[in-house]
């Protein structure tokens, strides 16, 4: 019977998390959410980035200059495209006559303060 009564304490006081450990498991749960939300809606504008560069390079024959040249782009042809969704964005015609694209989309409205979300990539992209 003794035996049985320690294995029930030693379940209860290492099952049971401290609140500090469950405060840790909570921050923790929802830094992934946020990461995940910010992941997720940088994806949506990289994809959008895409289409509005391969429309721009569609109505001209060339590719966008500058980030602001394709944004002005963007908005006269209300594209499903956020100039304000990046940080920075950086464009470079290749060689091969396709575009590349670097680019940091702004996570900022996912974050906490103490733990900053950035998104940078960068894509090629090809004419249609």
């Amino acid at each position: 019977m003794q035996g049985w009564f320690v294995v029930m304490v030693a379940l209860c006081v290492f099952g049971c998390a401290s609140p500090q450990e469950k405060a840790y498991r909570a921050e923790l749960k929802d830094y992934q959410r946020n990461h995940q939300a910010a992941i997720e809606f940088a994806r949506t504008q990289a994809k959008q980035l895409v289409a509005a560069s391969r429309s721009f390079h569609d109505s001209f024959h060339r590719w966008p200059k500058t980030f602001d040249e394709l944004a002005s782009f963007a908005v006269q042809n209300r594209l499903a495209f956020d100039p304000y969704a990046f940080n920075d964005l950086t464009l470079a015609e290749l060689t091969d006559g396709s575009l590349q694209i670097h680019y940091d989309v702004n996570c900022s409205r996912f974050a906490a303060p103490q733990e900053p979300l950035s998104q940078s990539g960068s894509v090629n992209v090809k004419a249609n």
